[in-house]
């Protein structure tokens, strides 16, 4: 693969694959997969290998995949599969933000932020070793929730949106939990830093500080916050705040209570820190988000 053809790699954007705004959940079997292009996406993928092999190139490497590998390709990847034999796939397009992944409580398991982050950040790292390889029966079980999936999405009948994603949910954790259940000695190591990550955003509102996060990942601090940043796009203190004003933003808009009242519950030790931590946030204070 030249550098001229990682170049001019096929962006495939959310407008193409996402025909309805309101889902932006798409599901395509390949059985078999064809010739692809290099290209890249504006979403996320999550890629389960149904069966056969094939050599999967990503950012100018090349590893070898086989059925029941499950890994994520993030936004602006650039890949494509060659040397395919008997290649059958699942690919599964999503966008995090749009379906407020981030505030789904999934984000309470390690193996969540493993699999759909840290992952594809380690991949060349780790040579794809800390990648999810499910076993034959676990193959299955997921192979039946993708089957329920496409058919939601693709009949559309009352209250699909809902059955979608909500089967999407249970897609997500059932990975999650396969991959905090098996793993590798790559694989453990992102479990940490995942266990460091889900520490954050369920405990947001106790006092944790940067060595006890380090030490949660077994880490140094320094190799813990360089990590963290790459994977995340902020210093675990940085991401803790964002976690306490996303969660005080949640409740000034759904409850009456006191700002100083929310202050508290979420971490701020008094009124007017929460105050200059939420203007720096959003660019208003907690009263003026409230009145918006």
């Amino acid at each position: 693969m030249t550098n001229h053809a990682i170049d001019t790699a096929y962006q495939l954007t959310k407008a193409e694959y996402f025909d309805d705004p309101t889902l932006p959940l798409q599901i395509y079997i390949r059985d078999p997969q064809p010739p692809f292009p290099l290209h890249s996406h504006g979403f996320d993928e999550l890629v389960v290998i149904l069966r056969g092999t094939a050599i999967h190139a990503i950012g100018g490497q090349m590893f070898p995949v086989r059925g029941g590998d499950v890994f994520v390709i993030a936004p602006h990847h650039k890949h494509e599969y060659c040397e395919m034999h008997g290649l059958a796939l699942a690919n599964i397009l999503f966008d995090a933000e749009a379906l407020k992944i981030p505030e789904w409580d999934i984000r309470a398991l390690p193996g969540f932020h493993a699999l759909f982050s840290l992952e594809p950040a380690f991949r060349a790292k780790h040579n794809f070793n800390s990648r999810l390889q499910l076993s034959e029966r676990q193959l299955q079980q997921v192979s039946e929730m993708i089957r329920s999936l496409t058919s939601e999405t693709a009949q559309r009948n009352p209250g699909y949106r809902v059955m979608a994603k909500g089967l999407f949910m249970q897609l997500a954790v059932f990975l999650s939990r396969a991959y905090s259940a098996t793993p590798t000695d790559e694989s453990l190591d992102l479990l940490r830093i995942g266990d460091a990550i889900a520490h954050i955003e369920t405990d947001f509102a106790q006092k944790m500080t940067l060595e006890e996060l380090a030490q949660k990942a077994h880490l140094s601090k320094r190799h813990f916050t360089r990590v963290f940043q790459v994977c995340i796009g902020r210093s675990p203190i940085e991401h803790l705040m964002h976690v306490r004003v996303q969660k005080a933003s949640e409740l000034l808009k759904h409850t009456n209570r006191t700002i100083t009242d929310i202050a508290f519950d979420c971490g701020f030790s008094d009124g007017n820190y929460f105050t200059r931590c939420f203007r720096k946030a959003t660019g208003l204070t907690p009263g003026q988000y409230r009145t918006r």
